[in-house]
């Protein structure tokens, strides 16, 4: 797996995943979480051109739903093969937004 990124949230706020994909390809990002801490609201696909097989964004959006510390695990593949093309690790501590509970 590629480097762990941290990200800082709020209770009751939402943050954004954006990574490169290309769908022309099959691939697919799929993120791995733990439901008790956050919750998927959105994922949208951008694609970078209008022109044939080019690549664009992938971007998750996540609502963080109590405190806590987890772990959002990103795979990148395609659903017919078994190993993923790349992952990505990112390290989500949601606090209450004040300078004790940081």
């Amino acid at each position: 797996m590629g480097q762990t990124r941290e990200v800082i949230a709020k209770v009751g706020k939402e943050f954004n995943i954006d990574l490169l994909s290309n769908r022309t390809t099959g691939h697919r990002w799929k993120a791995e979480y733990d439901p008790a801490l956050l919750q998927l609201a959105n994922i949208n696909y951008e694609p970078n051109s209008d022109k044939i097989g080019a690549g664009g964004t992938e971007s998750f959006r996540f609502k963080s739903l109590k405190k806590g510390k987890t772990l959002i695990k990103m795979i990148y593949g395609r659903p017919w093969e078994r190993m993923p093309a790349e992952e990505a690790a990112y390290i989500v501590i949601i606090n209450n937004g004040d300078k004790q509970s940081e």
